[in-house]
């Protein structure tokens, strides 16, 4: 007879191991998450203090069941954690007839995503923290904001356990193995054995997963800085949307001051491939210099300086769609990985796609684009 650890194992738990932990242990009161160090560290993806909430995203149509799913799970991690999500709005800012606002343009059209185009002097005068060029316009969605990631993943651990699941840290696991109605998991000292595993492990997903996935994959190297505000009020919630711009050659996005004092701004600074376990979390001169000069030319408001540096990475994919259900040459593995840096606005309600499929067995159409079938092996 088959001696079991447990019936669901969710293998890295911080953004979305994080809620798949929380949505499976709802359902199944045998769930097991295996953390490398601890539930939002800041040396993975949890890292940054925030995250930009967006309905009206450029990346397409084919996301807004997930963000309206999204949306009411964050409010619900509201009832439980004050500040989680806060709904102040997001706004994007380009230039007229460039890439990035044509690209959002369609993808509200084919989404119907709530929004306001405000031309120029309507940004002027709704959002003067914004430095704009002659041909700069907006578009500002009133259902973003802006996201505690740290406080997010805690929240979804700790319903978690309270619903029964159990988080085994400082564990890092090296190796996942298929056989007859079972997934074998391994650490360098100890193995478990369970019916299913879930690999959502980010930046290291791709040590455990087939060649044929693993090479779809590239973690990435994410720059973050803060700037202080001159006048700590103009930045706040309700005064300072989550913002995205892209104007000429400059990319840049931000979120306001939880604090009271420092601005998040990053995107100046291209996203270089790392492997994760050799990340410089210090920003090089070159990418200090490149913030500190859009800062100071876009965000006036800004003491162009910045006060604080960071690094942190992420598992993008080829194609910059995720890879998200089961594995066909490991019966029984789920895969969840490769959100290319905007997976943590859709989290919970991937969180939740995993628990229905994992514990329910029911297909969930909302993910049925990010299937690793897609994926073929490249001779």
């Amino acid at each position: 007879m088959v001696e079991f650890d447990g019936d669901i194992a969710i293998i890295g738990v911080g953004a979305m191991g994080s809620m798949a932990m929380w949505r499976c242990a709802l359902r199944s009161q045998d769930v097991v998450g295996f953390d490398t160090t601890f539930p939002a560290s800041d040396r993975t993806a949890v890292g940054g203090d925030t995250r930009l909430f967006r309905r009206a995203y450029q990346e397409g149509a084919g996301f807004t069941d997930l963000l309206a799913d999204a949306q009411q799970l964050f409010h619900e991690l509201n009832a439980d954690t004050a500040g989680v999500f806060t709904q102040c709005g997001g706004l994007s800012i380009g230039t007229r007839g460039g890439e990035y606002m044509r690209s959002l343009e369609a993808s509200i059209a084919a989404s119907g995503a709530d929004h306001t185009i405000l031309d120029r002097d309507e940004l002027i005068n709704h959002y003067p923290q914004h430095a704009l060029f002659d041909d700069d316009y907006g578009i500002f969605d009133p259902l973003a904001g802006v996201i505690r990631s740290d406080q997010a993943v805690l929240t979804a651990v700790q319903l978690a356990e309270q619903a029964g699941a159990v988080l085994i840290r400082n564990t890092r696991l090296i190796s996942v193995a298929s056989g007859p109605g079972h997934v074998d998991i391994a650490s360098d000292d100890r193995r478990w054995r369970f019916r299913r595993v879930v690999v959502t492990g980010g930046a290291w997903s791709a040590a455990l997963l087939p060649e044929r996935l693993s090479a779809h994959l590239i973690a990435k190297r994410l720059p973050l800085t803060w700037f202080v505000a001159k006048e700590p009020e103009r930045y706040s919630p309700e005064r300072f949307p989550v913002f995205i711009r892209e104007s000429h050659d400059r990319v840049l996005y931000g979120a306001p001051s939880i604090d009271n004092t420092a601005v998040k701004v990053a995107g100046m600074t291209a996203y270089g491939a790392v492997h994760p376990d050799q990340l410089s979390r210090d920003l090089s001169p070159i990418e200090l210099e490149r913030a500190t000069r859009i800062v100071a030319e876009l965000l006036p408001g800004l003491f162009p300086s910045p006060v604080r540096a960071d690094a942190y990475p992420d598992q993008f994919t080829l194609d910059r769609v995720p890879l998200i259900g089961w594995i066909d040459e490991m019966p029984g593995v789920y895969v969840a990985t490769g959100f290319s840096g905007g997976g943590f606005k859709m989290s919970p309600a991937v969180g939740e796609a995993i628990a229905q499929e994992v514990v329910g067995r029911h297909p969930v159409p909302s993910v049925a684009f990010a299937r690793p079938a897609r994926v073929r092996n490249v001779l």
